[in-house]
């Protein structure tokens, strides 16, 4: 069953990409729906949606940031169709898609590079879609990634008194994904699912702090790291 979900998810992450590929105006435009996650749908979002769904809705229940859940058999599967989709509209290419199965598989990609993060259940990998033989090595950046940082000024002020440089690449999944390789990664706002649930899986072996009461995710590949950051953010 983790052979055929895994194939079928290809091919649905293939049917996205040529999606894409096609183009059209139409896709960067706004459906006039607001999805389960509360944000307004583009065209891209409903298209993408309806591919992994037709793909994916034999293995399981789906939740999904668009169209909420749609009953089925099965265990959960949690789907960002678009992750990053006003970095998609404004073409900065920094957007994907996010997918995790509660039968142990979690894949998180960025379709604007083809970078990809896969784990099922024990094993993980990292690749890339277009460039397959690409190696990968592992890397220590020295900047923290803080999603939703425009939204939080005071945060910011902190963060620069405390000589802690920061990027908001605009993709919560994605970031939670490259995070493995950065100080850290913040996030303070309404935490949802389908924003973390696939990237959770993938590093689950890092540390993090995750509070949706107190609307605060911080993730780190360094204990000290992610006390620092902590100690920031809650003053």
């Amino acid at each position: 069953m983790v052979e055929e979900f895994l194939a079928s998810l290809f091919e649905g992450v293939e049917g996205i990409v040529e999606l894409l590929e096609e183009g059209g105006w139409d896709l960067v435009s706004e459906s006039g729906k607001v999805g389960e996650g509360g944000d307004f749908s583009l065209i891209v979002d409903l298209k993408a949606e309806e591919i992994l769904v037709q793909k994916l809705h034999r293995f399981g229940e789906i939740y999904t940031e668009e169209q909420g859940v749609i009953k089925g058999k099965g265990p959960r599967i949690v789907i960002d169709p678009i992750d990053g989709s006003f970095n998609f509209k404004n073409g900065i290419p920094y957007f994907g898609l996010s997918v995790f199965w509660e039968e142990g598989i979690s894949f998180v990609t960025n379709l604007s590079n083809g970078d990809y993060f896969l784990r099922v259940r024990g094993r993980r990998e990292r690749g890339n879609l277009y460039r397959p033989t690409r190696n990968w090595l592992p890397s220590y950046r020295e900047v923290v990634i803080f999603e939703k940082a425009y939204e939080n000024p005071e945060i910011c002020r902190r963060l620069t008194e405390n000589q802690v440089k920061f990027r908001s690449p605009g993709a919560l999944s994605l970031s939670l994904c490259y995070g493995e390789e950065y100080r850290g990664v913040l996030f303070l706002g309404k935490i949802r699912e389908f924003d973390i649930a696939g990237p959770y899986y993938y590093n689950q072996h890092l540390n993090w702090y995750l509070n949706r009461e107190e609307g605060i995710l911080v993730m780190s590949p360094k204990r000290e790291e992610l006390e620092r950051l902590l100690k920031i953010v809650k003053g």
